[in-house]
């Protein structure tokens, strides 16, 4: 019979996460790893890079690519798959569809930092005397303001 101490501790313990997950949920996350796991020859360098994405989604095993190329280069591969996970025990995935991921690849760095431009002084009492002499009031504010830019 545990004590009144041991009792308090297992309580009181955080309960496993696994608990909360529905076991059909935790069987399918595991045979994805499995799938992973069986693939790793063909897909690994895919996998390594964060390229794609692989789910089973009833008799087929999705491929969700972040790019074209991945894509192209997987769809010639899907024969070779099939023989893969047929002989590693997972003969129930007859299909394999390969596609394209919406998630968009991160945007390309800026090269070269902002320059700062600056108005010469001179061309700052042109911009003010030719905003003076327009009677087209946006025009002449937009000079006006172009004349403060970069102060």
């Amino acid at each position: 019979m545990p004590s009144d101490t041991t009792e308090a501790v297992r309580r009181s313990a955080p309960r496993l996460l696994a608990r909360y997950i529905d076991p059909a949920w935790r069987q399918r996350s595991q045979g994805d790893s499995d799938i992973k796991r069986e693939l790793q020859g063909v897909l690994g360098q895919y996998i390594e890079r964060d390229r794609i994405d692989l789910a089973t989604l009833g008799d087929t095993l999705v491929i969700a690519c972040r790019d074209r190329a991945s894509a192209t280069e997987l769809r010639f591969l899907e024969r070779e798959i099939r023989k893969i996970l047929a002989a590693g025990g997972q003969a129930h995935i007859g299909k394999v569809r390969v596609m394209l991921s919406r998630e968009r690849a991160e945007p390309m760095a800026r090269s070269a930092p902002p320059v700062q431009r600056s108005i010469p002084a001179a061309a700052r009492r042109s911009l003010e005397t030719l905003a003076a002499g327009i009677e087209d009031a946006p025009l002449s504010n937009a000079l006006r303001r172009l004349a403060q830019a970069g102060t």
